[in-house]
């Protein structure tokens, strides 16, 4: 008999209690019911060890990007298996796993028995891990844009905005270290045959609007960037003395120089496509 636990996360902006109830539903339906459901915000996430006491065979996650960065790394070690749903923002790991298929198709696909357990390319980079990517370097304050978008906290933007501009256009960019072209931000990605860095690409307010327009839809990816370097390992550069950072979707920052190397997970995620692939 599988052992479950239900995650969802209350404190974010696309949280929705009916969905929660759904879902719920379709697993007791199908004769899977959940053991427990916890809220983020009321209790915390199970790490690897409470999960193993609780004899846990199955997390699902309706939680975005960053959520199930935390709840993977403090799972490591866990022998069960992580169910993700889009929950967040952008969900780049969720559509990564099963393509753009929505919560209800992700969980009755599990319930059917499509796809399998697998681990996942993943970014270590010192104290930090990433599961979608990294985006490094001045032009990553536009992160506290989006939140305040999110929070619809005017009064905020009005300073966030021009410190973001400054950034992007002012402050000292970072490169790919053995490669000359400096960018405004790299942003890094896993994929199975390595770390892709791309170079975020703003020479005008042409392309500062590409990218506006690209955060809005949800995938910051879909601005103008060019491909830099392809490897297991990178290391950043940049004249500054740290790099903003958007960690999964959440920042952060690090010293310079900034390692980074492409592992595998050490929990493993279920795929209703039984693949992982970014594009």
């Amino acid at each position: 008999m599988i052992r479950s636990l239900f995650v969802a996360n209350e404190r974010s902006g696309s949280f929705n209690p009916a969905l929660v109830t759904e879902l719920l539903a379709l697993f007791e339906k199908a004769g899977k019911p959940i053991d427990r459901t916890v809220l983020l915000g009321k209790e915390d996430l199970p790490d690897a060890a409470e999960a193993t006491a609780q004899a846990l065979d199955l997390i699902v996650m309706l939680t975005g990007d960053g959520t199930v960065s935390t709840a993977a790394d403090r799972l490591a070690g866990w022998e069960g298996t992580l169910l993700i749903l889009p929950g967040g923002t952008m969900n780049l790991l969720a559509h990564a796993l099963h393509g753009h298929h929505t919560p209800r198709e992700i969980v009755e696909a599990w319930l059917a028995g499509k796809g399998k357990a697998m681990t996942v390319p993943m970014i270590r980079a010192g104290t930090l891990t990433a599961y979608c990517g990294i985006i490094a370097g001045p032009t990553a304050l536009w992160g506290e844009v989006r939140e305040d978008l999110r929070n619809r906290d005017l009064a905020s933007l009005s300073e966030t905005v021009p410190r973001a501009l400054n950034a992007t256009f002012e402050a000292p960019g970072v490169n790919v270290d053995g490669r000359e072209e400096r960018y405004p931000a790299i942003y890094v990605e896993p994929w199975g045959d390595g770390l892709h860095a791309y170079g975020v690409m703003v020479g005008d307010a042409g392309d500062l609007l590409r990218h506006g327009l690209a955060w809005l839809k949800g995938d910051f990816r879909d601005g103008p960037a060019e491909i830099v370097d392809v490897a297991p390992a990178l290391k950043l550069v940049s004249s500054s003395e740290h790099l903003d950072l958007l960690v999964d979707g959440e920042q952060d920052k690090a010293p310079v120089p900034l390692d980074l190397a492409c592992e595998q997970s050490s929990v493993r995620f279920h795929s209703i496509l039984g693949r992982h692939a970014w594009r």
